[in-house]
């Protein structure tokens, strides 16, 4: 019969507990960097609805000022979106 040698090693309960969270800690950190949410300075998309409570206008005036090209729009699909930058700026400069 083939002999194999048993290392031993002395840990006390506290060390190995601390190993286990090092560990634990690790892999938490890998997936939070994998699957992190969108970052607060990227862009945000408003739809009409959310313009409008932002504005306080109708839907008559918003598309007037998306048809002169006061306030630039976007399209996905068949849906309108406003830039929330692009309105505060507007809002801002008052151009």
């Amino acid at each position: 019969m083939k002999s194999t040698q048993l290392h031993v090693i002395e840990t006390t309960p506290e060390e190995l507990t601390e190993n286990i969270l090092i560990g634990v800690d690790c892999k938490l950190k890998e997936f939070f960097d994998k699957y992190k949410p969108p970052k607060k300075d990227e862009e945000e998309l408003l739809t009409v609805d959310e313009t409008l409570e932002i504005l306080k206008c109708s839907k008559q005036a918003l598309w007037n000022w998306r048809k002169n090209g006061i306030l630039p729009s976007y399209r996905l699909g068949n849906r309108v979106y406003y830039k929330k930058s692009d309105i505060f700026s507007k809002l801002i400069k008052q151009e």
